[in-house]
């Protein structure tokens, strides 16, 4: 099968709660029920992710399989035998993903995508970094952030405490 979209958000598919994971690897490689947990591999045999969920109309591999990548379960893996526990750092902010629509609206014009940040909570750590609302972080430890799989992704690397860098 093929890789047909990284960072998938599927909250509207799985009725996800607030915090649960949404940085999905989507692809169409065959995956049946009961298949949950099963390697999603590469030409090079190397682990990309762990196959979560399907979704389909019958019930079988035909639609779309998830997978949690690799990055997201090698923490988890990690905080597991470390804590007990996993471990998620919170920046303290509602956001949406900055459209043209937003940007228009907002009057935004120097960058046209990412995270635009809707409220920050009273002495989080959004606020020390000194984020306001009506900000759009672009990038979260160097790497890009256009939408909220990217930004959730790049968020569960991180444990409480941790220091990162944010551009917006």
């Amino acid at each position: 099968g093929i890789v047909s979209a990284k960072a998938r958000n599927i909250s509207t598919v799985t009725h996800s709660r607030q915090f649960g994971i949404e940085s999905f690897i989507q692809t169409d490689a065959v995956v049946n029920q009961g298949n949950s947990g099963g390697a999603l591999v590469n030409t090079k045999g190397e682990l990309m992710g762990i196959n979560t969920l399907i979704y389909s109309r019958t019930g079988d591999y035909s639609g779309y399989a998830f997978a949690i990548p690799s990055s997201i379960v090698k923490k988890v893996i990690s905080d597991l035998k470390q804590y007990g526990t996993v471990q998620r750092a919170v920046l303290g902010i509602s956001y949406e993903e900055l459209n043209a629509e937003k940007a228009k609206e907002h009057k935004i014009t120097a960058t046209k995508g990412g995270i635009y940040v809707a409220k920050v909570s009273d002495e989080s750590a959004a606020m020390e970094a000194g984020i306001k609302e009506g900000d759009v972080i672009v990038k979260l430890n160097g790497v890009d952030v256009k939408n909220s799989g990217e930004m959730q992704e790049e968020m569960s690397k991180l444990r409480p405490g941790d220091k990162a860098t944010i551009s917006f």
